[in-house]
This record gives structure tokens, sequence and C-alpha cells, in this order.
């Protein structure tokens, strides 16, 4: 799928206000398997994400997003392409110079307990960042962690706690205030609500909106549950198979999908009525999101489409501006669009 260049996304939806807080620009980032193969983890992705904006990052695991959220906080360098902070290019500095600028861009794991150290107490595992910078005096740092503990609903009872003794919704606070003590610009959020109980994970989406409000922060969310990121989310970006295929606010994308893949996962949410009163309706998605080391020629959803005809196997689709703000790779977008109107 080929993807738009920087300037044709920068003209769309909220990324006419200002300059993008972060900027992907044709990123790809590609795994060697053997002495012959590649895994194409990501393959080709542009968008932008601007300041005060929640950018909801979905698809079916092994789609290639939490690769990519990693990369967007520099925990992997691309293997192509580029990823602006700021209009700084963090491939560009220098180890020290790097060490000083990514501060402002941390994430929030999906293990709240494999994300700390059994052998710390709470408010060592919030201090650790500062201490590892050498921010302030001690006594400063140790103000700053219980500051943050607050911020996250943790008063100062918990300080001396170990995560044996946390629930699960508590370690992520944990983990949440860990990366508040240094005051991020934005922070990538991969699965941080997925391996929470559904209730849990209520008051953890409305602690994020919260400390949005009160800090100012810039989201990436990413997630393979689509009612999670069209609650909290501004725009969606759907991925599949290392690609984006359908971009644009959250409310239109949920309203009237452009891609056949985007439909399929609206069509996959669960509804919350008794068994009794539920509709019986074939499957969404039919198979396995294929390989990354080979995928399919043409457009990748082809294998899974209903709509997919000889087109599809021989041409991949074009990234196409279909409305303003609104983004999607499928050869039949614009003909759904002429049939709603």
């Amino acid at each position: 799928m080929t993807s738009p260049s920087t300037e044709m996304v920068a003209r769309t939806g909220r990324e006419a206000d200002g300059a993008p807080i972060v900027s992907v620009r044709d990123l790809r980032i590609h795994f060697p398997v053997g002495r012959r193969a590649t895994l194409k983890a990501v393959d080709g992705v542009s968008f932008n994400v601007r300041p005060g904006e929640v950018f909801g990052i979905i698809g079916e695991s092994g789609s290639g997003k939490s690769t990519l959220g990693r990369t967007i906080v520099a925990l992997r360098k691309p293997t192509s392409g580029t990823i602006l902070h700021d209009g700084i290019d963090f491939n560009a500095l220098s180890k020290r110079e790097l060490r000083t600028v990514r501060r402002g861009y941390q994430i929030v794991f999906q293990d709240p307990e494999g994300a700390l150290d059994p052998r710390m107490t709470v408010l060592q595992s919030v201090r650790e960042p500062l201490d590892i910078e050498g921010m302030g005096s001690a006594a400063e740092r140790e103000a700053m962690a219980r500051q943050c503990l607050e911020q996250v609903g943790l008063g100062s009872d918990f300080a001396g706690r170990y995560p044996h003794e946390l629930s699960g919704g508590q370690k992520q606070r944990v983990n949440i205030a860990r990366v508040l003590t240094t005051r991020p610009k934005l922070i990538v959020c991969d699965e941080a609500v997925a391996a929470l109980d559904v209730s849990i994970q209520a008051e953890v989406i409305n602690l994020f909106s919260q400390l949005q409000r009160e800090l100012g922060l810039t989201y990436v969310f990413i997630s393979h549950d689509l009612n999670v990121v069209a609650h909290i989310s501004h725009r969606i970006a759907v991925m599949y198979l290392g690609g984006i295929v359908e971009l644009g606010p959250v409310e239109e994308v949920v309203a009237s999908p452009l891609h056949p893949y985007t439909r399929a996962l609206l069509q996959s949410r669960p509804t919350p009525v008794p068994a009794s009163m539920r509709e019986r309706r074939k499957p969404a998605l039919s198979g396995e999101i294929p390989s990354a080391i080979a995928p399919p020629s043409g457009c990748h959803f082809r294998t899974r489409c209903p709509q997919a005809v000889a087109k599809c196997e021989a041409e991949a689709p074009l990234w196409d501006n279909i409305e303003p703000g609104r983004w999607v790779a499928c050869h039949f977008a614009r003909d759904s669009v002429q049939v709603k109107k």
C-alpha cells in the first residue's frame, strides 16, 4: 500500500492545527528471519500526531501496532523512513542528546506486573527515572515521586508497598506515575488496559483522560479493542499486516467505515445483551492474519475480504484521501462513498 506524503497528511483534519508533536514518514521496520527471509512488521506508514490529541491505533495481534509504538519512543530504530519529534530526528542525535530529549516520550506497557521490579517499593519504582537521570536533590526526587503517586490516585500509604501487595489496576497506576516523573509530552499506551478486569479498565481509561486534561498530555493509544480506542481517541488509524488501511476522526470511522477490515472489526464487537436476544450472524472475519514474512500480493487484506476481485490480487490499493480528514487504502472505497451519498 502506498502511504501519503507528509505534506498530504499535514493538510487533513486536526492535523491542520499547528505543528505535529510526532510526524511519522514512510516508516518501515523489518526484521531478518533466517538467512533470506524478512519479517515486515511495519511497512510504509505515515501519519502526524498533534499536541493534545489522543491518536488511536487499532488492529489484530500481528498487525505491527506495538512495534510501531515502541519505535515512536525510540525503543527500536526504524529500518527506513523517519520519525520527527517536534521536528527533531532522533537518529541524527548523539547518545547524550538522545538521552535528554527522549524523556519527553514515554510508554506504558501491557503487563503492569512485568514492568515493575518485585524487589523495589512503589516509591523506589516511581522515583527510579529521576534517580537515573540525577534530576534535582534526593529530597526533590522523592517529593516529585510522591506527587506523581497522588496524581494517579495512590496515597502516601502505597509508597512503602511492594508489587505483590498491589492489585493489577494499582500496579498499572504505579507504572503511569513513573512515566509522569519525567513530565512527558507524549505517552504511548501499548495495550495499557488489556490485562486488567473490565471494571478496572474503565477506571484507568478515565485516569488517562483526567491526566490529559490536567497536564496537557498527548497519547498514542494502542489496542486490539475497538471499544476502548473509540472511547478515548480523537482519531483512529486501523492497522493490518504492517500498514494503515484507514485513518480518520473516531466518530466518522465508527459511524461509516470505508475499509472492509474496519467494518469487520466493528461487526466483531461484543453485543451487551443476553445471549438469548442476540442476532445470529456469520463471523465478520474468517481465517487468521497472514504472515508478515510472506504477505499476500496486491491488497494484503484480500485473502480475508468478501469484496476481493482479481484487481485486488494484482494491484496494491493507493492511500486515498476520500473525504476531508479521511484516508483509506481500498479499490472500492470511493464506490461505497458514492452509494452512501
